[in-house]
Formats: C-alpha cells, sequence, structure tokens
C-alpha cells in the first residue's frame, strides 16, 4: 500500500541549504536574507506558497543537492524593513527531483511525489512502540524535551507521522536525517530511524 500523493505545482523553487532537512508536517523557521532567496520569496508568496528544502551534497565540491527533498508550504511570513523575512515552512510531504529548469539565481526544478509504501504493518506499530520507549528513555534521564513533543510522541499511533517527528526533532546527524528522509519503505525508514536514534543517544547515561 502506498499513501496518497501530494499535490504540486509543475515547477517548484528550491532553498539549498546545508545540512537542513524538511519532513512531512514538520514546522521549519527560515530567515531568508540572500538576495536570491530574497527574490524566490517574493515570487512564491504571489503564486501558491510552496517551495522544496533541498540538502546540499557535501561530496561535490559545488552546490548541487540530493535528488530527495521536502516540499513545504509558508504557513506565516514577517518581513523586516531591510528586505530580510522570518518565515514558518510546514513540510507536505516528499519529494524527488527528476529535472531542472533553472539554476540560477536559484533552483527550480520539476519533481514527483514520494509516496510512502506501508507493509509489514505489524513490524511497522512495534517500531512506533521502539520509538515512543525511546522518548520515554530521554526523558527519564533528564534530557529535555518540548513538552508538545512529548505530548505527542505519546498519543501518536500512526507510525509514519510519528517517524517523521521523531527524524525532524532527534535525529543529530544531517547524512542520517537525509538517509530517513529519502527511504520511501516504511519499515525500513523506521528500522534505520530506531538504529539511528540508538546510536546517537547511547552516549547518555541510562
Amino acid at each position: 500500500m502506498k499513501t496518497e500523493p501530494i499535490q504540486l505545482p509543475a515547477s517548484l523553487p528550491v532553498m539549498a541549504l546545508s545540512g537542513v532537512t524538511l519532513f512531512p508536517n514538520a514546522l521549519l523557521p527560515l530567515f531568508i536574507f540572500e538576495p536570491r532567496y530574497r527574490e524566490m520569496l517574493a515570487t512564491v508568496l504571489a503564486g501558491d506558497r510552496i517551495f522544496a528544502v533541498g540538502m546540499v551534497r557535501p561530496d561535490t565540491g559545488e552546490e548541487s543537492i540530493f535528488p530527495v527533498a521536502g516540499a513545504g508550504l509558508v504557513r506565516a511570513c514577517v518581513g523586516q524593513p531591510d528586505g530580510t523575512s522570518q518565515l514558518i515552512l510546514q513540510g507536505l510531504g516528499r519529494i524527488e527531483f527528476t529535472s531542472f529548469d533553472q539554476k540560477e539565481p536559484y533552483l527550480v526544478g520539476r519533481a514527483r511525489p514520494l509516496p510512502t509504501i506501508i507493509d509489514r504493518e505489524d513490524d511497522c506499530h512495534a517500531r512506533r512502540r521502539e520509538l515512543q520507549e525511546i522518548c520515554t528513555g530521554l526523558v527519564s534521564r533528564g534530557i529535555e524535551l518540548p513538552d508538545t513533543f512529548v505530548k505527542a510522541a505519546g498519543e501518536m499511533h500512526d507510525p509514519a507521522m510519528l517517524g517523521d517527528l521523531f527524524a525532524q526533532h532527534l535525529v543529530r546527524d544531517p547524512l542520517a536525517a537525509q538517509q530517513i528522509l529519502s527511504e520511501p519503505n516504511l519499515s525500513l525508514r523506521l528500522g534505520k530511524l530506531v538504529d539511528i536514534l540508538r546510536r546517537e543517544w547511547q552516549q547518555f547515561p541510562s
């Protein structure tokens, strides 16, 4: 089974960032100050308010991005007198770029939705419970987590949504987060996520 694909415009502007991923439903605060992205934002706000956040590949020596990225909707935007802007981008879904129509002054690409493949549902829910146990364990060890995150982690029953929530907030290695973002198979994605979280957070005493 696959999730329903998100609706996308034919061409999608891209903000290329180092070490940043945008997961579905996540709220990502951004400060827009570069002239090219100020231009991009003006175009986006005059249209459908959608653009993508793509992680810059660290291995190419140039500003190229990984093919899988997160599409987001501008939920709030506050412009400053100096032309900069503070905005909140809400993740809409995973996308995979197939080509780029424009590279300057910012990327504009053609992308297709990357739906989540849901199989082995029992395994997915077992991983969901593992993630909730990880959250409980972090709190019990005195790790400060936002109350809203802890509450959502305890109440959320959708394994895909819970996985994206944990990946956005708890995965500290950007390349590991990109790996999670890029995996379409939910059971494999959640398995990788659990392994990454146990590895990244094991330095704290139990």
